[in-house]
């Protein structure tokens, strides 16, 4: 009984119900829309302290982050928004185009997504654990994404894993819908945010995981 309670399965089972119980404030949370922005600061707010082995409450640490980020994550998506429906509309013009150099501007669209997403991607996480501003909060984004090589392209790859899964298999539409209302953003969260951490505070990462360590050592 007390390695149920206390053991590996123990805290594997408590971190799955957390994961489960914050994939769903994530999503309750967005639906508004214009609050996915604060919604998803608050997700990374909750994941990157579990990634530091600081077991937060998931309600309260979510709400604090959302409320404390509301505003400025509110600003940077409706300001993502705005250039990802640009960069859309520009890329489905530029194949309908019949002209010479039409291969040209869509490579130079592409590439442009390519930063785009690469920011995107770190923005919140970034906004909500270094408290910037909002173009404070872009301009880190983009060096660190810049600086971050194969990992940014693996933290892009990650959140756009439920479009490309849909895309492969659409067949399976509903069941992959079910499984991120269910569990897929947190778990993309998580995974996203053992890495960040060490990118954003290296030395912090390495004392969090030297000291969940020595715990896990004690009797």
């Amino acid at each position: 009984m007390k390695v149920l309670q206390e053991g590996p399965l123990a805290s594997f089972l408590t971190r799955f119900i957390d994961l489960i119980l914050l994939n769903l404030l994530w999503f309750l949370c967005s639906l508004p829309i214009f609050t996915i922005g604060a919604s998803t600061c608050a997700l990374y707010d909750v994941t990157i302290r579990q990634a530091l082995h600081e077991n937060p409450s998931i309600v309260s640490t979510f709400f604090r982050a959302f409320r404390r980020c509301f505003k400025k994550a509110t600003a940077l998506f409706l300001i993502f928004f705005g250039a990802g429906l640009f960069l859309a509309v520009d890329l489905w013009c530029a194949f309908q185009w019949d002209i010479q150099i039409r291969f040209v501007i869509i490579v130079v669209i592409l590439a442009g997504a390519y930063f785009y997403l690469a920011v995107l991607s770190h923005v919140f996480p970034v906004l909500t654990y270094f408290d910037t501003g909002v173009k404070e909060s872009i301009r880190k984004a983009f060096f660190l994404s810049m600086s971050n090589g194969v990992f940014t392209v693996f933290i892009m790859v990650m959140n756009l894993l439920p479009v490309f899964m849909i895309l492969i298999s659409p067949v399976n539409f509903g069941q992959i819908i079910f499984f991120y209302f269910i569990l897929g953003f947190s778990v993309i969260a998580m995974l996203c945010s053992m890495h960040l951490i060490r990118l954003f505070d290296p030395e912090r990462a390495e004392e969090a995981d030297r000291l969940e360590s020595e715990r896990k050592r004690l009797p």
